[in-house]
Formats: C-alpha cells, sequence, structure tokens
C-alpha cells in the first residue's frame, strides 16, 4: 500500500510537469496492488482515464471510467467525462447520451449542461442549444460566456436591460477573466450594431486583453513558439524517411485544409465532407502539432545549428496512433479524411513524410479582411488572436512559410481565394474535387442541409446556411487602424 502511494505522488509530479505518459505508467503500477482499498481505486480510474484523454488514449479514457461506473453508477461528474470523451471519438450520439445522463443524476451540474448545449449548437440544433444556455443562465445569471453562445443563436437575447446589466457586471470586478471577456465582446457587439465603430473597437481591446489574461501563462507559451521557435526552424528540420511508415500510409489519403482563421476553411471542410465519397471530417484536432510538440520540443528549443534532426519515427507514431483513435471509417481499403488544424502550414513536410498521399488545401481571403474578422472574434484558444500586433506577425510569418512549401511543394497545394468561392461556388468546388482526386458530386453544395453536420469553429452559424456572397465593405469602418503598420508591414499595401 506504501508503495501504491509513492507512486501516486511520483505520478502527481509527472502530471504537474505534463509529462503525462510517465504519469499513466505510475498510476497503472499504483491500481496493480493487491492491498489497495475501493475508494483510492475509484479515484486512481479517473486519474488513469483524465491521463489517457491528455495523451489521445481515448478508448482507454473511456475503459477506466466505464470501470468506475459499473462499481458506483451514481457520479455526475464522471458521465460528464464520458460525455467529453465520446465528443473527442466524434461518437456524438453517445456524447448526448452521457451528458444527459450526467444532468439526470444533477439537474444543476453547470459544466455538464454548458458541454450538452454547445454539442447541441455545434450540431446545428438550435432551439435544443436555446433551451439548454437559457437553463445554464437561470442557474447562473454570471455565466456571460453561456450568454455570449446564445446570443449568437437567438438575438432577442440581448437588449437593453441587458446590456446595462454587463456594464454593472464588469464594475463589480466579481467575474473571471473569461465571463469579463465575454462582457465585453457582447458590449463590442452592441457598439457595433449602432455603428459606433470607435467604441466598438475600445471594447474589443478590452475583451481581448482579458481573453488572453484568462490563459496568460499558456498563451505566453505558445505565442513564444509560434512567434520564436517553429516560425524561424520549420525549413531547418531533416526528415529521415522511414520506408515502414511510407507503406502503412500508401492507402491513406488525408486533406489537410491550412492557413488563418476566418478565411473559409469550415465551407471547404463542409464541401468536402458532404459528396458522394465517404470523407471522414476530423474538424481541428491539433494532433499534429500535439505529437511534434510532445516528441521534438526540447530538440527545438535547445538547437541552435542549420539543420535541425527530429525524433521522426515516435513522432509518426504519436500521430497516426492519435488519428486512429478518432473511430474513421473506411468502406474499402483507402483511407479518406480531411483534418483542419489551420497551423499545420509549418508541418506541410512532416506530414508529406508521414501521408505521402497527403493534400493541402489553402483558402485565403483579403488580408485586411482576415486580420480584423481575427480580432473581432472571440478566439479564447488562439494565443495569438487577442492583439492586432500579434495577428500581424503571425500572418507575416505564415506568408513566408506557405510561399516557402508552394515553391517546394506546388503539386500538392491547392490555395483558393474566399471571394472567388463565393462568386462561382460550382465551379470552385469541383476546382477542389479534381484537386483532391474525388468523385464530383453537386450536392456537396447543399451541405447546409445536413442533420450530420457538426463543426465547433466560429463560422458555426454560417455554415448552416448556403454560400453567401463576400462582403467587401464589412471592414472597411476598421482599416485606419492599421495605417501605423503599414511600413512595417509592406503586404499591407496590396490589400
Amino acid at each position: 500500500m506504501n508503495n501504491s502511494k509513492n507512486l501516486i505522488i511520483e505520478a502527481k509530479k509527472f502530471y504537474i510537469k505534463k509529462n503525462f505518459f510517465e504519469a499513466k505508467t505510475c498510476l497503472l503500477q499504483a491500481l496493480k496492488d493487491p492491498q489497495i482499498n475501493k475508494t483510492l481505486k475509484m479515484s486512481l480510474y479517473i486519474l488513469v482515464s483524465d491521463v489517457c484523454y491528455k495523451i489521445n488514449e481515448f478508448g482507454n479514457a473511456e475503459m477506466y471510467l466505464l470501470k468506475y461506473v459499473d462499481e458506483d453508477n451514481s457520479n455526475s461528474k464522471v458521465y460528464n467525462l464520458l460525455g467529453n470523451i465520446y465528443l473527442k471519438k466524434r461518437d456524438y450520439k453517445n456524447s448526448e447520451r452521457f451528458y444527459l445522463e450526467s444532468i439526470k443524476l444533477d439537474e444543476n451540474n453547470e459544466l455538464a449542461l454548458v458541454n450538452l448545449a454547445i454539442l447541441y449548437h455545434n450540431l446545428g440544433k438550435q432551439k435544443k442549444a436555446i433551451s439548454f444556455y437559457k437553463k445554464i443562465l437561470s442557474i447562473n445569471p454570471k455565466n456571460i460566456g453561456a450568454l455570449y453562445n446564445l446570443s449568437s443563436i437567438d438575438k432577442f437575447s440581448i437588449n437593453e436591460e441587458k446590456i446595462e446589466n454587463l456594464k454593472n457586471l464588469i464594475k463589480e470586478k466579481k467575474l473571471d477573466n473569461f465571463n469579463i471577456a465575454s462582457c465585453y465582446f457582447l458590449l463590442a457587439e452592441d457598439e457595433k450594431k449602432k455603428k459606433n465603430f470607435d467604441q466598438e473597437i475600445d471594447l474589443l481591446l478590452k475583451a481581448n486583453t482579458f481573453s488572453f489574461k484568462n490563459n496568460e501563462n499558456i498563451n505566453n507559451q505558445s505565442n513564444e513558439y509560434w512567434f520564436n521557435i517553429i516560425s524561424n526552424k520549420f525549413n531547418k528540420i531533416e526528415y529521415l524517411q522511414n520506408k515502414k511508415i511510407l507503406i502503412d500510409s500508401k492507402e491513406i489519403f488525408p486533406i489537410f485544409i491550412i492557413g488563418l482563421p476566418r478565411c473559409g476553411s469550415t465551407l471547404i471542410e463542409s464541401i468536402i465532407s458532404s459528396g458522394k465519397e465517404k470523407i471522414e471530417n476530423l474538424g481541428e484536432t491539433n494532433l499534429v502539432n500535439w505529437a511534434f510538440l510532445n516528441t521534438n520540443k526540447d530538440i527545438l528549443s535547445s538547437s541552435n545549428g542549420k539543420k535541425i534532426t527530429i525524433n521522426f519515427d515516435l513522432t509518426a507514431k504519436k500521430l497516426k496512433d492519435s488519428i486512429g483513435n478518432l473511430n474513421i471509417k473506411n468502406e474499402n481499403k483507402k483511407i479518406f479524411f480531411s483534418e483542419k488544424s489551420l497551423e499545420n502550414f509549418y508541418y506541410i513536410e512532416l506530414l508529406l513524410n508521414i501521408y505521402p498521399n497527403a493534400k493541402f488545401i489553402n483558402p485565403y481571403r483579403n488580408l485586411i479582411d482576415n486580420i480584423f474578422a481575427i480580432y473581432k472574434q472571440f478566439l479564447s484558444n488562439i494565443s495569438w488572436s487577442h492583439s492586432l500586433e500579434d495577428i500581424l506577425l503571425y500572418i507575416d510569418n505564415y506568408l513566408f512559410t506557405i510561399d516557402y512549401f508552394k515553391q517546394k511543394y506546388s503539386d500538392k497545394i491547392f490555395s483558393i481565394s474566399l471571394e472567388n468561392f463565393t462568386e462561382n461556388p460550382k465551379k470552385s468546388a469541383m476546382d477542389i474535387y479534381k484537386f483532391c482526386n474525388l468523385k464530383w458530386d453537386e450536392k456537396c453544395l447543399e451541405f447546409h442541409k445536413r442533420d450530420d453536420l457538426f463543426t465547433n469553429t466560429a463560422s458555426i452559424n454560417q455554415i448552416r446556411t448556403s454560400v453567401q456572397k463576400y462582403d467587401k465593405t464589412k471592414y472597411d469602418p476598421y482599416k485606419k487602424i492599421l495605417n501605423e503598420y503599414h511600413d512595417r508591414f509592406g503586404w499591407l499595401n496590396n490589400n
């Protein structure tokens, strides 16, 4: 028993340092102790499940929580965690089922209510989403994040009384940073409706400041990586091809959608997955970045040489194993899937060495429009999206990187303008299908009619309608803000 306690102590140390694989090993050893009591064993089931979830072993994460449920089926929090696991596995029916079970056990489980509301929202089940957002607000009126989500699908949820209430909540200074950011984003939207654009920009500055503060340490670490590590070293990495990996990948045909947020990537992914051929839509998994960083972060940080040799085999194994955990169905030997973690433009060469059949689609739009489309959106999980300067720096690095890879792999990357796509959706969609070697199906343009279309991006509401014409004047009131940056970022002068 003492040995088990020591192993748990060690596991917690590893966990704090984010060494989850090592933490898992310690916890599994502790579970083998025949003298372990039931209470501790049940706690260990939850801990092991958590570390498995963090290393994308969703099957194992599920297994340990189901072991918990076999012995105790009264824990609302465990059912909520199971809902999260099934969501990751893209098993939306079971995700819904376990969230509902969690709420059945505890009708005030706010986390489960939020998760279920967001699930319905992402699936386009707006009436159900609205119902649960309202229930959340009846339990906790200070959950402004829920109000923000509700306002995007129910235009009557925000009125002058609500606006005054938001201002008072900010003055009280009792909200956490995330909910303060939510307040400011809602207030900014209200000023936009009144065409008070200067006030809107002032409120957006505050909104993004608090959004950044909500995960300040993680955001700072992430920005360090994007601005000072990968952006400077992506073209110095050597890939020692592994023939076995290439053989194992010969029947896999992934389509990676890369680029900047708010450039039409969700639209493109929806169209690709809505034709006759079954293309599994994985969404933004961030698994490439996860596998790469979890294996090579120390190598990248310490390397100052002209060439960098990474641990390619382990990176490839982690990525392929993780993608294999995502419940990808295939009707024949060939496996097709689309994935739209946009930062993957840094990993084009890595991905081609793992998946030689990979194709990359790079949607883009007017860059000035893109800057404000990012800045004005509540992108809480994108570290560099919270200031105009960071957005400009990231775009500058993106332009250099995508140009580098387009020159090197011109036959593997297809760039398409959002403006041109909306002018002629059918021709653009046909070009995409031809590039991806997919059989053309005009019904792909009716993606918005699907009842199984899931997205968790900022375009969640736009893709529920047909393709809309590009509005070239939408961001005109904001362009003067960029005047001070034109000398520093020459590409601004071309947009």
